[in-house]
């Protein structure tokens, strides 16, 4: 933890560093984005979400004490914010194209699938089609078990640090997972066998 660069930067911010805080913000704003956007669907909500993580980072550097590494510890906050956000019910009302990725720097870019340039323009439209098939569904899952699939499948977050950000056991994190894919496999299981 002490020798994780990001949690130098957190303690230098605690000392007064503003650079070290800005450059925490660099670094994590569109990766905290994206995980918003991935829980919500929807982008204005996630730019909020973050928002306020970084304000919740900003605010708790005079009593941070690593315990865990700062990706561990961010993500816990920005979990917790998407877990107690009020407008669950606008989430799944919202009908907002999910097509195009979210950008993100290449180091710290969630896997996305992007339809391979050889496919001509009929198989492009399926392969969005069942992207956005998986982005719906994902949104069905019950909010600990998206934050915990997601964290995992599209962050590679370990068991251990999903059950820090989750304030949760490891165990109950594997269950998690393992409840959310199979809801997820149940949920696409019809769609998937036209295939």
């Amino acid at each position: 933890m002490k020798k994780d660069p990001d949690t130098q930067l957190m303690l230098r911010f605690k000392k007064g560093d503003q650079y070290a805080f800005r450059m925490l913000y660099t670094g994590y704003k569109l990766k905290i984005i994206n995980y918003c956007y991935r829980y919500c669907a929807d982008r204005e909500v996630a730019e909020e979400l973050a928002q306020e993580v970084f304000l919740r980072v900003y605010n708790a550097a005079p009593k941070y004490k690593p315990q865990a590494k700062f990706s561990t510890w961010i993500f816990r906050i920005a979990t917790n914010i998407c877990l107690n956000e009020r407008r669950s019910q606008k989430y799944s009302k919202k009908t907002e194209s999910l097509d195009r990725p979210v950008n993100t720097p290449a180091e710290g870019r969630p896997r996305e699938l992007k339809a391979p340039m050889s496919l001509d323009s009929a198989e492009r439209i399926e392969f969005k089609e069942k992207e956005d098939l998986i982005r719906q569904s994902i949104l069905t899952l019950p909010k600990k078990q998206r934050a915990a699939v997601l964290l995992r499948v599209y962050y590679d977050f370990s068991y251990r640090e999903i059950s820090r950000q989750l304030n949760t056991s490891e165990g109950d994190v594997k269950v998690l997972i393992h409840r959310g894919r199979r809801h997820l496999k149940k949920a696409l299981q019809a769609y998937m066998q036209d295939d």
